[in-house]
């Protein structure tokens, strides 16, 4: 299992949030870059950056992204508010290695074949679920239950998803790892597990459950997790 830092970008600066709420936000680095450059020294394989303004429809942060990409020797996935093919395309041609698609892969079924035609391997599908309901646009509005829209994206094409516990996210208090081992048993699809982690003994359940990934924010920056610590524990 591969562990991957994130980097989520807030009005220019390196923020978590709590639950997806926008009005719980901490900031930890006023340079994303420099954040992102923290994880790559310590030895990141990959980096999770998402744009938290595209994601809200407040704006965007793509010149702080384009930073991330031009000083990363990693790979690097990138999400929020990609909703047009052209979008992804930039930031794929700017360096990203995939894009993480979220609403648009779960409203508009035919954007996601579109993506998956064109971009191949290069598309993760964001499944953001808040208990068993999926969330879309920044996680502000509801697109009915996991078991109605996980058989649709993977008929679509999905080759990865990126499956997101909203009520755990930020919050420190564990990963949901009963919806991972139902993901795993029900998909052929790698599976990026995101939310809740605390320290190493939750990426050491996480990676029993099968998961391709996790991604770790917020254990992270405050401390509680190193990111060795984290790597080695998903062995």
């Amino acid at each position: 299992m591969i562990v991957i830092p994130a980097v989520d970008i807030r009005r220019g600066r390196a923020v978590r949030l709590r639950q997806g709420r926008s009005e719980e936000e901490t900031a930890y680095k006023d340079d994303p870059a420099a954040a992102a450059k923290t994880f790559l020294d310590a030895g990141a394989e990959r980096l999770h950056v998402v744009d938290l303004d595209a994601a809200f429809g407040t704006g965007d942060n793509r010149e702080a992204i384009r930073d991330v990409l031009a000083s990363a020797d990693s790979k690097v996935q990138v999400g929020g508010g990609i909703r047009a093919l052209d979008e992804a395309a930039a930031l794929l041609e700017g360096g990203a290695d995939r894009v993480i698609i979220g609403t648009q892969a779960v409203k508009t079924p035919a954007f996601l074949e579109a993506a998956v035609e064109r971009f191949g391997d290069g598309v993760i599908v964001a499944l953001d679920v808040r208990g068993d309901r999926v969330r879309v646009r920044g996680w502000t509005d509801e697109a009915g239950t996991l078991d109605e829209a996980l058989p649709r994206v993977l008929g679509n094409g999905a080759p990865r998803l990126l499956v997101t516990q909203v009520s755990r996210d930020g919050t420190l208090e564990g990963p949901d790892l009963a919806l991972y081992e139902g993901l795993v048993e029900r998909t052929e699809v790698p599976i990026l597990a995101s939310g809740g982690v605390r320290g190493a003994d939750d990426v050491r359940a996480l990676s029993e459950t099968g998961v391709e990934a996790v991604v770790v924010g917020k254990a992270l920056y405050e401390g509680r997790l190193t990111l060795a610590e984290a790597m080695e524990a998903a062995k």
